[in-house]
């Protein structure tokens, strides 16, 4: 008999018919659990965290014949850290009672901790009816709220205003069956809210990128599309992210300034707020390429030319991730994926997974000389830069493929099942 598992995370995009999304960590999950003998609802928002806009209101939609959407209605709400996304949340939260009341059976339920409120109440629901609650630490919240807020002089305001929710978010963790995570340095942050448990804990990489294989026609036309690009004697430096305030090129922007006579070329995928500065930035950098936003295959064509990959977290949010806990951004594992050396300027478990298998070279406080340098020693040293590589594309292999990562979360859960 199939296993009922209920997922909820609020913020994970739903699946567009005919593809066209990048597919999250929710999407994964209930994925590999519906092809492996069980039936999974997915209980989510209605309103689009990326576009911020209502696009499925109250309504149903199926990923597969084992595997369907539960939308409920919230209020909306247009900045990311803002009064009415906590009344959002309050709200998705008491519209998801009903729907778990009304569930028949429920064998196992894997929650998101992004929605405290909503988490609270989906473990308290659990425990009522015997069922396993699995806490998946998917984001510091609500710690990371006070420093998300630009205005210094507000902190100790918002660090009073969130405290109940930092009390109903350690009450949850309490009362979890298990506490799964997204990487260790946020296992660590959840586990240091109740030191000395004995619940089960795992850690499964957030890595939603999957293998991308070019078929010739994408190939030839990508090729001509680049082909002044990679007609030129440089080494190319590749970078792809969402322009928002964590992470921006604005640095490698600056960086090119300085090396505009160093055949280096910087390869800036990606868009958002940020999109006007950074173009201004570059305007006048002829060895700055700005691609804007890319499927998965016309990026992996772009890497595949480079000789290394940057990543860093912008100076505007250096200290939320350094005071609270730094973590490890989904397009670290598409940089392994592609094969690519990486110079990385994450704080935390990023620069010693870079450190210990010989991935690529750290860099730190987003320091440009150290940056500079760390670019030439890979152009002088071909050698290094090609064991890098293998190094990249073989961790993401054994650790990051999601194909694994996702086959083994699930099977971890139909361990719980009742």
């Amino acid at each position: 008999m199939r296993k009922k598992v209920l997922l909820i995370a609020f913020y994970d995009e739903t699946p567009e018919p005919g593809g066209g999304y990048i597919s999250r960590r929710t999407v994964f999950l209930g994925k590999a659990l519906s092809e492996n003998g069980c039936d999974v609802t997915w209980l989510k928002s209605g309103f689009s965290h990326s576009k911020k806009q209502d696009l499925h209101g109250s309504s149903i939609q199926w990923v597969n014949e084992h595997f369907k959407i539960i939308h409920v209605p919230g209020i909306g709400y247009k900045h990311n850290t803002c009064l009415r996304r906590y009344m959002h949340d309050w709200i998705c939260a008491k519209q998801m009672l009903p729907v778990l009341e009304s569930l028949k059976s429920v064998d196992a339920i894997v929650c998101s901790n992004q929605n405290v409120i909503a988490s609270f109440l989906a473990c308290r629901f659990a425990k009522k009816r015997h069922i396993p609650f699995l806490l998946d630490l998917r984001d510091p919240w609500p710690d990371l709220f006070p420093y998300a807020v630009t205005s210094k002089w507000l902190r100790p305001l918002i660090k009073l205003a969130v405290k109940p929710d930092q009390h109903l978010l350690k009450r949850t963790l309490k009362n979890a069956s298990a506490v799964v995570s997204m990487s260790w340095d946020m296992l660590r942050w959840g586990l240091k809210k109740i030191p000395h448990t004995k619940r089960p804990t795992k850690v499964f990489y957030l890595s939603t990128t999957e293998d991308v294989i070019l078929t010739k026609q994408q190939t030839d036309v990508f090729s001509k599309k680049y082909a002044p690009m990679l007609a030129r004697k440089t080494l190319r430096v590749f970078y792809i992210s969402g322009w928002g305030i964590n992470f921006q090129p604005s640095l490698l922007v600056e960086l090119a300034h300085r090396m505009q006579n160093e055949a280096v070329d910087f390869i800036l995928c990606g868009d958002g707020d940020y999109s006007d500065k950074i173009r201004k930035e570059a305007v006048f950098l002829s060895n700055v390429f700005l691609t804007g936003y890319l499927s998965h295959e016309e990026a992996y064509f772009l890497a595949k030319h480079c000789y290394c990959g940057v990543i860093f977290i912008s100076n505007e949010s250096m200290e939320q991730f350094t005071k609270i806990t730094p973590t490890i951004p989904n397009k670290a594992f598409f940089y392994f994926m592609c094969g690519l050396p990486l110079l990385n300027g994450m704080p935390g478990e990023l620069g010693t997974i870079v450190e210990q298998h010989g991935i690529g070279l750290n860099f730190h406080g987003n320091d440009l000389q150290q940056l500079q340098k760390l670019i030439f020693s890979l152009r002088s040293d071909d050698n290094l830069r090609c064991a890098m590589a293998k190094q990249s594309r073989l961790f993401f292999e054994k650790h990051a493929s999601p194909e694994k990562v996702y086959t083994e979360y699930a099977q971890f859960v139909k361990e719980f099942c009742k």
